[in-house]
């Protein structure tokens, strides 16, 4: 017999397909959906049409999960645990928590990227807005976030920031925004605009310069709460880079190249310098029979084509 609140049919296969697909037992379903007040009992009664409380926004936000959660599976094991990866975790826990419009900024190639995939692993009900030089103003990032979640139920006649605020509202969903720092004026607006009426966290992620910005706008920068700067530590560096190598290569080479790619990672653009690196000496590799066989030749010679501003030591 149906409980007292009914089960959405369609909600209910999809997730039976996810657990049934990756094996998983109903106390771990609940908790990859990662909502705070699913618990192993109350997945079960809805798996079963045997519900006996509701869960305000369920279905929806189970939908928004289920859209990116295919894509985002493999994320744990992709992503190399450092010092900035866990110490984003804990500070995105803490935005989650407090309501807050957050930033956390750190120059570029330190792993923020990693850091919010790690989170994303962990925390299927987040949303993520990966910004691009085309996404800068307000319209722009409307429809970014518009397209991240599940919007069949959307009709013409409510404007999308209308049908946003309510598909957040009341969920403690944490919005993620990076590359934050390509936000022009209106796209910022956008964002604490949102925060306030959907009453959500909102974090943005970026380089040092988007604090510099939101510090010219007094509305904005008196809104913000938690500010955090991650950089990896020095201590770090050469594991976190050989492992960076290992992804674009192969871990023969990466163990070969391990202290040229930490002299690099050592130096400004840190993993993303190793990575645009590693990268080109394998397509150097691949054009010359010289370097095909000598990694390290291979290094040094893509090192001499990119833009920077020290040397590589020879053997």
């Amino acid at each position: 017999m149906p409980g007292k609140y009914p089960t959405n049919p369609e909600v209910a296969k999809a997730l039976l397909e996810l657990r049934t697909e990756q094996k998983l037992t109903n106390h771990q379903l609940a908790k990859m959906l990662g909502i705070d007040s699913v618990t192993p009992t109350f997945m079960s009664k809805y798996l079963n049409d045997n519900l006996d409380r509701e869960v305000a926004g369920f279905d929806r936000i189970v939908m928004d999960i289920l859209k990116s959660i295919r894509s985002r599976i493999a994320f744990g094991s992709e992503v190399f645990e450092t010092s900035v990866v866990r110490r984003m975790g804990n500070c995105l826990n803490l935005i989650r928590k407090t309501g807050d419009i957050a930033l956390i900024t750190s120059p570029a190639g330190n792993g923020k990227s990693s850091g919010i995939k790690a989170y994303l692993s962990l925390n299927k009900s987040a949303i993520l807005a990966n910004l691009n030089a085309t996404t800068r103003a307000a319209n722009k990032v409307e429809q970014m976030v518009f397209f991240q979640v599940d919007h069949r139920d959307w009709k013409a006649q409510c404007s999308r920031f209308g049908y946003l605020v309510n598909r957040f509202k009341e969920s403690s969903r944490l919005l993620l925004v990076d590359n934050a720092q390509r936000l022009d004026s209106s796209g910022r607006q956008w964002l604490f605009d949102f925060a306030d009426e959907a009453e959500c966290p909102v974090c943005l992620v970026g380089n040092p310069e988007l604090l510099d910005r939101i510090r010219t706008n007094d509305q904005q920068f008196s809104r913000i709460g938690i500010h955090a700067s991650y950089e990896l530590e020095p201590g770090e560096i050469p594991a976190v880079s050989q492992h960076v190598a290992a992804q674009f290569s192969d871990t023969v080479t990466a163990e070969a190249v391990s202290d040229l790619c930490a002299i690099i990672g050592s130096h400004e653009g840190r993993l993303r310098a190793v990575r645009k690196t590693i990268i080109l000496a394998q397509e150097l590799r691949q054009q010359s029979a010289k370097l095909r066989d000598n990694p390290r030749d291979a290094v040094r010679a893509a090192h001499s084509r990119l833009v920077r501003n020290y040397e590589l030591p020879a053997d």
